[in-house]
């Protein structure tokens, strides 16, 4: 997974996006009830070193070695927001070449100015927003900042945080597995490639339930099970059967 991430990552920035987005499955080394029962510190702690091998495996054909990847911690331990925020800086042989990957930095690291300042700064080195939706104070790119109040800020919050899901709108590497109406469903995206949703079927198998060019929202992908229900027949209780055998 982190490979393919970072080789979807270094295609685009090959087509000339240098801001972009991705999601890996944190939830392969911190399962969600260890972050319920822990906190954030629990989830920064068990996936930093997935986002430290993403980070070095951002390599490009001959380009500038490797020196170090850096980490700093830019939301402090205690942050009311719950924020865990951490910046990995890779520094390369050649500083045009250097890259960072934002961690975990949620709604609270968007309206800081610093913020816009460091990645302004950046120029035309890539950045990378990295699992933000599973920030404390999260966020999507696809809601173009309707998480944070009309009124935050007089109302310049929303304007901040929607300019900011524009320039990290290429959601270049995607993995998100979840439940939906009692079915295992993963969503999925590889840049150069097609959005793609997969259900797994009463009998196992992998049925690729969407493909399209943007990325699916839950009540679209709802929709398409229903019709994928109603088409092989499948009953309440047929679904109810297949989740009980998979919890003994």
């Amino acid at each position: 997974m982190v490979d393919q991430a970072a080789e979807s990552v270094m295609a685009a920035f090959r087509d000339g996006i240098s801001r972009q987005s991705v999601r890996l499955r944190l939830d392969m080394v911190c399962p969600p009830n260890r972050v319920v029962e822990a906190g954030m510190e629990a989830l920064l702690n068990a996936a930093l070193p997935m986002a430290q091998a993403f980070t070095k495996s951002l390599q490009a054909p001959e380009g500038a070695a490797l020196q170090d990847v850096r980490v700093s911690r830019f939301d402090g331990v205690g942050t009311t927001s719950g924020d865990v925020g951490t910046l990995l800086y890779r520094v390369t042989d050649d500083a045009k070449q250097d890259a960072a990957v934002i961690f975990l930095g949620g709604r609270k690291f968007v309206l800081q100015d610093p913020s816009s300042e460091f990645i302004g700064g950046m120029k035309d080195r890539l950045v990378v927003m990295l699992n933000a939706e599973d920030a404390a104070t999260s966020f999507r790119i696809e809601n173009r900042g309707e998480e944070v109040s009309v009124g935050g800020n007089f109302g310049k919050d929303v304007e901040i945080l929607g300019k900011f899901c524009e320039e990290f709108q290429e959601e270049t590497y995607y993995i998100r597995l979840l439940l939906l109406s009692d079915w295992p469903v993963l969503i999925f995206r590889a840049y150069p490639q097609p959005w793609v949703v997969y259900l797994e079927s009463l009998d196992g198998d992998v049925v690729r339930l969407i493909e399209g060019s943007h990325k699916p929202q839950a009540e679209e992908i709802l929709e398409e099970i229903s019709k994928y229900e109603s088409e092989m027949g499948i009953t309440s209780a047929a679904k109810m059967a297949k989740v009980q055998q998979s919890t003994e």
